[in-house]
Order: C-alpha cells, then sequence, then structure tokens
C-alpha cells in the first residue's frame, strides 16, 4: 500500500480525516514555467491601457447595475420604452438612450466561444409530385467544444475550485475504507491517466443533452441542448448555475422528418442525432489523441487532454446514445426479458458493438447485433472518441429512476393497490407537521402534476404512512427501497455506504416477490429496477451521484432556451437564442470579472445569499457565539439565532397553561433553579415571562452532504383564532433531539445520549431569578431512544408522564441539538377525529422519522 497523506477537511466533522493515496506519476506538469496570463488579467491590462474602469464600455458602478438589470429582468422592446421615459432619460444621465444603444454596448463586452451554423440535408427516402426523391435541410447550432474547455479552464473564477489530478481518497490510514465524492476520487480518472504520457492533464467532460417544449399551449416548438460541463470543476460549484460552470455547447436540429416514410422515419432521426453529434465533437477527435496546451486558471499553461467521461441523459436518450433498442439496458448486455433479476450481466463493450454494427452494415448479420438489441447506426458519434468508453458514461438519474420511477411509480403504486387509495389518503392528511415539510392536505391521489419535489415529500414520511397497514415482508422491501433511494443521493460516499446500498437492493430483491403473492404484479422485468445495478459501478468509477444529477440540466432549460426562446420572435428562432444567450454570456462573464477585481464584496455577497437562501432565515437574528467551550453542565453548546426581542412579552403563567400546554412549568421552573444554584427567590403563577415564537439550530457539519450549512426552526406558537375574513391558525409546538445524557452525547455519535421532547415554550429568566447566559425552553419528554423497531427500522416511542402528569422540564437552549419529526402509529384503519394539528396529542406511539432529511438518515444510520 503506497503512503497516505492525512489532509484535514475543514468543512467535516473532527471524526473524519482524508487520507489521499497521490497518482505515483507527474500529473498536470506546466508546459513552461512562467505563467501566462489570464483573461481577466489581460482584460485588465486593456482596460489600463486604454484608460478605462471595470465598468468600460458602460459609463460607472450606477450604469453598469442597470444593464444588469435591464438583461436579467425585461426584454428589448421594454427596454426601448424604459430608456425612452422622459424621467429616465432627463434625471439619469446613461449613455445609452434606445435599446439599439444598450445592445451596442453589451456587444463590446468580451464573450465566450463563437457560435457556428452548419446547413445538415436529411436525404430522406420519399419522392415528390415531380418523382425527385426529397431531402430536408435543418440548421446545426454549435461550439467548438474545445473552445469550451478552454473558456472553463482558464475561468480564474473556478481558480480555488479545480483539481488536474486524481486521487484515492481513504477514511483512514490503513486504507480500508475509501471516499468516493468528486470526479477525481473515481477509478475512471486513475485508470485514465495510466494511459496518457507523464505530465499530461485530463480534462473530463461531462455532457448532457435533453430535449424540451418551448412553446406553451400552441404550437410545437421545440429544442434539443446539448450541455457541457468538466469533472475538474468541483461538484459544488457545477451544481449552481449562478457559477455558469455548464456552458452550453449547441442546439440539435428537431426536425419531423417527412421525407421519410413511417417506417424508416425513427432510425432516420437515430441516425441524423448522431451525424450532428459527431459534427459538434469533430475537435474532441484529435484533441484526444495528442492532447491541446491550455492556459490554466492558475496561470500555467498545461497539455490537457479532453475526454468524454459522463453523459446526463433520461432512459430513452442513454438509449439513443448508445445505439440500442429501448427495451434494452444502455449499459449492459442484460437479456430484455430478466431485467428484474439482482444478477449483473456482461457490460456493454465499445469494441465489440462497433465490430458488430461493421458486420451488420456489411451484410453480414451477426447474432450479436440481434442478441445485443443493437439498432442499425453505422456511424456513432463516440466511435473515434479516444479513451471514452460510452457505456460506462452513462450516469445514474436520481430524478426519473428513483424519485420519479422506482419511487412514486411503483412503490407507491403497489402500496396504494394494498391499502387502499382512500385509507392511503387519510394516512397522509392526518401527518403531523415539521417545518418545511409539504403537507398533502388533500391526500395523494388528486395531484395531477407531479414534480421531483412532490416525490421527495412523500419519501420523507412514506414508510410511517404505511408501517403497521401492510403485512412485515411488503414493510421490509419498502423500507429497503427508500433506504436505497436515501444512501444514493449521499454527496460523499465510502465503501461502507456503499455496502449499505448493496444491502438495501439484496433486501429488496430477496422480499419482493410478495406483490407477486398478493397479484400486484406479476413480473419485476422493469428498465428503472434494473438500472439500480449500475449505481455502484457508476460511483466508484466517477464519484457521487450528485454531480450528475438530471435535474441540472433541466434548470439550465429555463435560461439556456426558454428564456431564449421567448426573447426571439418565434421565426428563425435559434440565431436568435444563440445571440441572446450570448450576449447573456458576456454580461455572466463580466460580473464574474468585477468579482475578480473585487474579492472583498465577493466573500459579503456569498454571506448576504447565504443567509437569504436558508428556509429557516428570520428578520432581526441575534446569533449564539459561545465564548466558552462547554456550558455548566459540560455539554458542547448548540449554535442557534433567535429573534434579538422576544416578540411576546409579559406572559402570564396562566396564559402558558392555557395556550402553550405549559401544565407543569412552575414546578419545572423551580427545579431548574435550584440545580443551577440555591436561591431563596422560587417562581410561581403571579410572574410573567417575555418568550420566542421559535428558534433556529445550527446543524453541525455533515460530512455526507455539502459544505452547506443546514439548519432546523423549531417553532411554538399558540393557536390564533379566527378574525373577520382571516382564518385562525392552530398552535404549533415542535418536537426535538434534546441532550439527555451529556457524557454518553459527548463520547459516542449518532443519537447517543439524545432524548425526544416536546418544546412548549422558549423563553428568558427573568433578572430577579437571576443570570443564565441563554435563553431556556420549557419541554415535555417522551420515552428514552430504546432499540429501533425491527421491522421498520424506526424508534418507537410515547410521552413520558410523572404520577400521571407530563413529565416537563426546563432546559438550556443550548442542549437542543435538532428538531426531529414524530409520526402516529396509524393501524390498518386511521382513528376518528386524527389530524395533522392534533395527532401528536392524540396518538399513543410515536415513530421517530429518519427520513425527514438526508442529514437526519445519517446521523441515524451511519455511525
Amino acid at each position: 500500500m503506497p503512503t497516505l497523506e492525512e489532509v484535514d477537511d475543514i468543512d467535516a466533522p473532527p471524526k473524519l480525516q482524508r487520507y489521499i493515496e497521490p497518482f505515483p506519476r507527474p500529473v498536470a506538469t506546466p508546459v513552461r514555467t512562467s505563467k501566462e496570463k489570464t483573461k481577466f488579467e489581460i482584460l485588465l491590462e486593456n482596460q489600463i491601457c486604454n484608460g478605462t474602469d471595470q465598468w468600460a464600455p458602460f459609463a460607472n458602478q450606477e450604469e453598469w447595475e442597470l444593464a444588469v438589470w435591464l438583461m436579467k429582468n425585461i426584454g428589448q422592446t421594454s427596454t426601448d420604452e424604459f430608456l425612452k421615459l422622459p424621467a429616465t432619460r432627463d434625471r439619469m444621465n446613461l449613455s445609452f438612450h434606445n435599446n439599439r444603444s444598450f445592445l451596442k454596448r453589451v456587444d463590446a463586452l468580451p464573450t465566450g466561444p463563437n457560435w457556428e451554423c452548419e446547413i445538415v440535408t436529411a436525404p430522406g427516402d420519399q419522392c415528390g409530385e415531380d418523382g425527385e426523391i426529397v431531402g430536408e435541410d435543418m440548421e446545426l447550432w454549435y461550439r467548438d467544444p474545445v473552445e469550451c474547455i478552454k473558456e472553463l479552464l482558464s475561468n480564474p473564477a473556478f481558480k480555488d475550485s479545480i483539481s488536474y489530478v486524481p486521487e484515492r481518497v481513504y477514511t483512514s490510514s490503513d486504507g480500508d475504507d475509501r471516499i468516493y465524492d468528486e470526479m477525481w476520487t473515481g477509478d475512471w480518472w486513475w485508470d485514465t491517466q495510466t494511459k496518457l504520457p507523464d505530465g499530461a492533464a485530463i480534462a473530463p467532460l461531462i455532457l448532457a443533452s435533453d430535449k424540451t417544449q418551448l412553446s406553451q399551449f400552441q404550437g410545437d416548438k421545440k429544442a434539443w441542448p446539448v450541455y457541457l460541463t468538466l469533472g475538474n470543476i468541483s461538484k459544488e460549484i457545477r451544481r449552481r448555475p449562478s457559477a455558469h460552470a455548464t456552458v452550453l455547447l449547441g442546439y440539435l436540429p428537431v426536425p419531423k422528418l417527412q421525407c421519410y416514410s413511417d417506417a424508416t422515419r425513427s432510425l432516420a432521426g437515430y441516425r441524423l442525432f448522431h451525424h450532428c453529434m459527431g459534427k459538434i465533437l469533430t475537435s474532441l477527435v484529435e484533441a484526444g489523441k495528442t492532447g491541446v496546451e491550455m492556459v490554466c486558471a492558475d496561470g500555467f499553461v498545461r497539455l490537457i487532454y479532453p475526454i468524454l467521461a459522463a453523459y446526463v441523459a433520461d432512459y430513452p436518450e442513454q438509449c439513443l446514445v448508445s445505439c440500442c433498442m429501448e427495451n434494452r439496458c444502455p449499459r449492459c448486455t442484460v437479456d430484455p426479458n430478466n431485467r428484474g433479476n439482482s444478477t449483473p450481466s456482461p457490460d456493454r463493450n465499445v469494441p465489440s458493438t462497433l465490430e458488430t454494427l461493421y458486420a451488420q452494415e456489411h451484410g453480414c448479420e451477426p447474432e450479436k447485433f440481434t442478441r445485443d438489441g443493437i439498432r442499425a447506426i453505422y456511424k456513432p458519434f463516440w466511435r473515434n472518441l479516444l479513451h471514452c468508453n460510452i457505456f460506462g458514461c452513462f450516469t445514474p438519474d436520481l430524478l426519473h429512476q428513483l424519485h420519479k420511477g422506482f419511487f412514486k411509480d411503483h412503490i407507491v403504486k403497489w402500496c396504494t393497490s394494498l391499502i387502499g387509495e382512500d385509507e392511503l389518503n387519510a394516512h397522509f392528511k392526518a401527518m403531523s407537521g415539521y417545518p418545511g415539510l409539504r403537507h398533502f392536505s388533500k391526500g395523494i391521489s388528486s395531484i395531477s402534476q407531479w414534480t421531483g419535489t412532490e416525490h421527495r415529500e412523500m419519501q420523507r414520511v412514506f414508510l410511517g404512512v404505511i408501517a403497521r397497514s401492510v403485512d412485515q415482508d411488503v414493510l421490509t422491501v419498502v423500507r429497503a427501497a427508500l433506504d436505497f433511494i436515501y444512501y444514493a443521493q449521499l454527496q460523499m460516499q465510502t465503501s461502507t455506504t456503499l455496502a449499505a446500498l448493496k444491502t438495501c437492493l439484496a433486501t429488496f430483491h430477496c422480499f419482493k416477490d410478495i406483490f407477486i403473492k398478493y397479484e400486484i404484479r406479476k413480473h419485476f422485468n422493469i428498465p428503472k429496477i434494473h438500472s439500480l445495478l449500475h449505481y455502484f459501478a457508476s460511483i466508484q468509477a466517477l464519484g457521487s451521484n450528485d454531480g450528475y444529477n438530471s435535474e441540472s440540466p433541466e434548470r439550465l432549460h429555463i435560461n439556456f432556451a426558454k428564456d431564449a426562446f421567448r426573447a426571439s420572435n418565434k421565426k428563425d428562432y435559434h440565431e436568435q437564442m444563440a445571440l441572446w444567450l450570448q450576449r447573456h454570456e458576456a454580461m455572466w462573464q463580466h460580473e464574474a470579472y468585477i468579482t475578480w477585481l473585487n474579492p472583498q464584496q465577493q466573500a459579503a455577497d456569498e454571506h448576504e445569499l447565504s443567509n437569504i437562501n436558508d428556509p429557516d432565515n428570520l428578520n432581526d437574528l441575534d446569533t449564539n457565539d459561545q465564548a466558552n467551550p462547554h456550558d455548566a453542565s459540560g455539554v458542547d453548546p448548540t449554535s442557534y439565532h433567535i429573534a434579538k426581542t422576544p416578540p411576546l412579552r409579559g406572559v402570564t403563567v396562566q396564559h402558558l397553561f392555557e395556550h402553550f400546554g405549559a401544565t407543569n412549568f412552575i414546578p419545572a421552573l423551580t427545579s431548574f433553579l435550584q440545580q443551577q444554584q440555591s436561591h431563596p427567590l422560587l417562581p410561581n403563577t403571579s410572574d410573567r415571562f417575555d418568550l420566542y415564537k421559535q428558534i433556529i439550530i445550527t446543524l453541525p457539519p455533515n460530512t455526507f452532504l455539502n459544505s452547506q450549512k443546514f439548519s432546523n426552526r423549531i417553532r411554538t406558537s399558540p393557536a390564533v383564532p379566527p378574525r373577520g375574513r382571516k382564518k385562525g391558525s392552530p398552535g404549533v409546538f415542535d418536537t426535538a433531539l434534546i441532550i439527555d445524557d451529556p457524557m454518553e452525547y459527548r463520547s459516542r455519535s449518532g443519537l447517543a445520549g439524545l432524548r425526544v421532547a416536546q418544546v412548549r415554550a422558549i423563553f428568558l429568566l427573568p433578572s430577579y431569578f437571576g443570570t443564565h447566559p441563554h435563553p431556556l425552553a420549557y419541554v415535555e419528554w417522551f420515552t428514552s431512544l430504546g432499540a429501533p423497531d425491527p421491522q421498520t427500522g424506526m424508534y418507537v416511542i410515547n410521552r413520558s408522564t410523572r404520577q400521571h402528569r407530563p413529565n416537563g422540564t426546563v432546559i438550556s437552549t443550548t442542549h437542543i441539538v435538532r428538531g426531529c419529526h414524530l409520526m402516529g402509529q396509524f393501524g390498518n384503519t386511521i382513528a376518528k377525529g386524527w389530524t395533522t394539528d392534533n395527532i401528536l396529542d392524540k396518538a399513543k406511539n410515536f415513530y421517530l422519522n429518519p427520513y425527514i432529511h438526508v442529514d437526519t438518515f445519517t446521523t441515524a444510520n451511519i455511525n
């Protein structure tokens, strides 16, 4: 085993270290010792020479900010009208006074690679009225992929988020537990690097293509964008649309191909796709063989080999790219009737596939052509791309394969058949609330438009919805399916989590025949279930799945296709879309340049953005900045945010009893004060307290997720009665995991030392009782966590009582570790009168829900 270098992960908990095995040969060696100027440095130098400032060609900062707003928010006609208004023309003193002069300045900005248009002709096989064969001409708009790669690699904005070197990363020095997260930690990069000369660097191409509808309600206008990004750029940056780390490579034509007969039109369309993709990627063929010298973001020139590594697409498009029938697997040669089995089949092989296609083209009709379900596409676009295994490029499609396909279309449908639609709806209606959790107030059967968001919201509560309503084997299958989905979403995988992923899939296959027993299914020959077998190999080769989510290109369609189309006159729109995009890219690039010149402003903007994007963000927040590492009990204090001023002032004890349900408040506060210090003054019913409505708990970093900080909002809001036309709202008192055993909590991981309680009130201790550095909370305990329920894997708890009264206590808010979600046990038939507002009071037993968030799932399941 080579020597491993220990590297601290500053975003990870202290329990995890990253031990890196470096690549044994020189990689990404600069071809010259001196640096070249990056494009931003060249731009700055030109501005200095020309005597202009960073806002040029705009007059000043205010004019630049107006230009950004105009480009982002309104179209050309509205821009023209706005600039011609007397208030704009006379008072703002702009250097441009109409849309034409405004766009002239935008066009003066540096932009990305140029667009090219090539006419592609489909010869057709039908004769026209004159007896001649009718063809169809179409436009192919694209950009040189090598120039796009240069643009991305040389962008100084990505300097600190780029890697050129493959790594093997482990959780410990013994090298037993491998880490897979970024593409450069996977096997593909390491193995491909061994095939290149010393000092060379790989630019792993990630392509994505997806046909999308442009026109709404009328017309049939469509676009087929092709996107490009690089595995060198960290996946957290790639996933962020505002980072512009993904570029539009081209628009494939979407012809009707009426010049072909019904029998040949489909195959002609497949061949046209590969012909156009081959045209777009032409420059990659030679570049992948000899490499291209490129200026990188750090200013060094390296010999870069651009190699296609990953292709993000849905199942039909994967079959199109791989030249296979849609009843086959695009990655392996599994028999179309055996896709429900858990036994892996041989992978498809590029040389063998090309040989088979050659033999078929020349009339040999090899058996393999039919057996492997290959289409007669004799010149696939990937045939000349060196080091490209196109079949291994297909990454898991979490949206369509897992959330929509495996879960919604199959698991939910099967369970609905068993439980009954009405009863399942009733369970969803009565599900207890949680901040940010969607409440299906009308059940799920009435939802007509499903998105990935609805699928994920159902997954968060589904096991609790069906528990005790189906038999143990069905519950085992559903639990295995949900666990697989949650493990597959992790943004850092290890050998341990991959082993758990395999166990989930094996469990599913072991028990899935229960649905055949109940006559819900006759077979499991389902492509999306078969695709789950390939998740392990894909993660090991290319890193975690979140780097290749098909939701990313769907999000990019908004900017690169739909917005661009709406800005056109809907005729010959591809050319107008390309120009629209070129102008917006120029603005984005100049924004990045200004940020590069002012890094302090970038940090401030990012901090402000993180606050805006936090769903639990409050106005006028105070922050718990701890000066001491532990509180009086020796517990690591929780970081929290709370309103600077309590919104509920002078609340009486009687009001706490009646509206907050804090029935044991006085005894609990008395006990707390006596434990803290001997104090002659104890609380009574005449005292008044200042109360908060909510507190936001900042969660500790989770190494299996990204570096984004997560938080939980815990609400303590009494019911609001209706007033006039305004509807009232029920009281909300959330549950939380609270430190019950400080020693166990500090010495162990997961949920050790924690206990569930319902938070009834958050208040300030009046000064005449002494001082306490943090707000206090009155909570009512549930029973301690024992062993998880063997059927569901969830903890089952109930309310804790003392002398037949709620077991209440007062704690410091620093002991609240995180919010949690409790699901009442429903049974075969839900009890009458149970609703989402009262189930925490009506139900006797509760499940502690680990599926409420991936962060909670990892905390409960990965120690």
